[in-house]
């Protein structure tokens, strides 16, 4: 089936909410300001952010931040969901701090907290491009476990290649799996279990009580 990409727009549930400036951005270190100087200090802070486009300092996630930007997203939130969802190894800037300082024009990170805690979005956002990798690549996966559960017949090392293929197939299930379903199955009428199934139960219920009588002695 095809792979659906990442979909970009900001639910409508949080837009109203996203159009409101957070009460922390709206404060310097000295005072409050303004709802007409947040504005323009957030502009300001845009402004020399989008002028990292197409230089050497251009952050790897700035793609990301631009479809999210598309999308409805806030600039600084759409700044931080792409950050985010960006490995951490070698992802610039370090520290959210830094991020809230250095490119989203903030006095501090705590904005960024009190976005996530109002608009859950944020963090479902961030899910979903932390996963798109996985979901691109799946195909790969799959042909490199077909691959190797097809040698499993002569080497035992990719056993476990084939024991997963077939658990996915639904074709073997872990006998501690099938044991915790039987045990839920006795609990109606025995009468429905094949001998099989009866087998395996008395035999866990031996193995149980073994268990028991030897934490007694």
């Amino acid at each position: 089936m095809p792979i659906q990409k990442p979909n970009y727009d900001l639910p409508e549930e949080y837009r109203q909410l996203a159009l409101n400036l957070d009460d922390e951005t709206l404060k310097t270190d000295e005072r409050s300001i303004s709802l007409e100087e947040a504005r323009a200090h957030s502009e300001a802070a845009m402004r020399a952010f989008m002028r990292l486009k197409g230089t050497d300092v251009q952050p790897a996630w700035f793609e990301e931040f631009e479809n999210l930007w598309s999308g409805g997203w806030p600039w600084r939130q759409a700044v931080y969901i792409a950050w985010a969802a960006t490995p951490r190894e070698g992802r610039r800037p370090d520290s959210q701090d830094d991020l809230a300082k250095n490119f989203l024009g903030l006095t501090s990170d705590r904005a960024i907290s009190t976005w996530r805690k109002r608009n859950p979005a944020i963090d479902e956002m961030i899910a979903v491009l932390q996963s798109a990798p996985l979901l691109k690549h799946r195909a790969d996966y799959f042909q490199a476990l077909d691959e190797g559960a097809r040698q499993a017949g002569s080497d035992y090392k990719f056993f476990n290649h084939l024991k997963l293929t077939l658990e996915i197939l639904g074709i073997y299930v872990p006998i501690s799996e099938l044991r915790a379903l039987i045990r839920k199955k006795a609990g109606g009428d025995l009468s429905d279990m094949d001998e099989m199934e009866l087998d395996l139960l008395l035999k866990d219920i031996q193995a149980e009580r073994k268990g028991q009588a030897e934490d007694k002695t």
